[in-house]
């Protein structure tokens, strides 16, 4: 048999105090207090399931000590006794937290009854308060497991970014490290375009795999030393498709989709593959095309030497509107962005 559930009496009259002792000791353990003030000294070491207690007492009235067993004990569930019901009395009683009130003179059964109703209630409540802490850590140790996922997943995207660099370097040996410096402009564009860190930090990865495509053109073609025919430039023009097709493919690089379809978009609408236009060209697409242009004109190509810095700026300049986005130039003629980062 399980251990009886606690009952505390308070109440300064000793013979209702002694009455409910009688009524209740063969089915619980009972304790009594003769007021409010030693009921709570009692209960300060002593744990309770339920009070049952007087409204009208000395010294502290069974409002104030209802109240003040709520504050300390929460979970204890209190009956109040009262020799004159009323309305506001039984308001009080459950607006400071009471499970019910009992009048005095009180029937044996009715005590019983409303007693084990409110033992019912805080078992009932003690099941939950469990359930929810078991929910709690149930929901504590999901978000641990979320965190270590995320943790994962970027450790994973930065592998196969990683590998996917290394594959376009691979293919196309004169384009070696271009990703890698694309991948630097862009984030110190972006910087001082205020983009937030999260969005850097996408732009960064996007950048670094701009031109995964090119694992799909024929090395002849990207190695060719000379001007390419018009079939060849078709073949070229395929690559942004090829790359998104490819990242499709990844579920952790969907943000790397918009740059890789539109790096070769123009600012003025003739760029390609889908010939959109200024602000309906996505902004990371945006920087990129200005990173990629800037690293192609420093550096030398199967079919020209790199351009001087001045003629660099020139280019820009030139094509401020119409290849490129204005916004994006002008962080770079402003000097907020020096061409040193490449």
């Amino acid at each position: 048999m399980g251990e009886k559930e606690k009952i505390l009496i308070i109440d300064d009259e000793l013979a209702p105090r002694e009455s409910i002792r009688m009524v209740l000791k063969d089915y619980y353990s009972v304790s009594t207090a003769e007021g409010g003030h030693e009921g709570l000294e009692y209960m300060s070491s002593n744990p309770i399931d339920l009070v049952v207690m007087d409204i009208k007492m000395p010294r502290m009235d069974g409002i104030t000590a209802l109240r003040e067993i709520k504050l300390r004990h929460p979970d204890t569930e209190v009956i109040l006794l009262t020799a004159y019901a009323s309305l506001e009395t039984a308001r009080d009683a459950i607006r400071f937290g009471a499970f019910d009130y009992l009048t005095k003179p009180f029937d044996k059964d009715d005590v019983l009854m409303v007693v084990q109703k409110g033992l019912n209630k805080r078992k009932g409540n003690s099941v939950l308060k469990l359930e929810r802490d078991k929910l709690l850590d149930r929901t504590s140790y999901l978000e641990d497991q979320v965190s270590e996922a995320r943790k994962n997943i970027i450790s994973f995207r930065e592998g196969t970014v990683r590998a996917l660099i290394q594959t376009i370097d691979a293919k196309d040996s004169y384009t070696y490290n271009h990703s890698s410096r694309v991948a630097n402009l862009s984030c110190a564009l972006a910087r001082a375009m205020d983009i937030s860190s999260k969005a850097v930090r996408e732009i960064e990865h996007a950048a670094s795999i701009h031109d995964i495509g090119k694992i799909g053109i024929e090395e002849s073609i990207l190695k060719k030393n000379g001007p390419l025919t018009d079939a060849e430039f078709d073949l070229i023009k395929k690559h942004p498709s090829i790359g998104a097709r490819i990242v499709e493919s990844v579920p952790s690089l969907e943000d790397a989709i918009p740059v890789i379809l539109h790096h070769h978009e123009r600012y003025d609408g003739q760029g390609y593959p889908s010939g959109i236009r200024g602000e309906n060209i996505p902004l990371s697409a945006r920087i990129i095309v200005v990173a990629d242009a800037v690293d192609a004109m420093m550096r030398d190509r199967p079919y020209r030497k790199s351009l001087p810095i001045n003629q660099v700026y020139s280019e820009l300049r030139s094509n401020s509107g119409t290849q490129f986005d204005p916004d994006v130039v002008d962080i770079i003629l402003c000097g907020r962005v020096p061409l040193a980062v490449c």
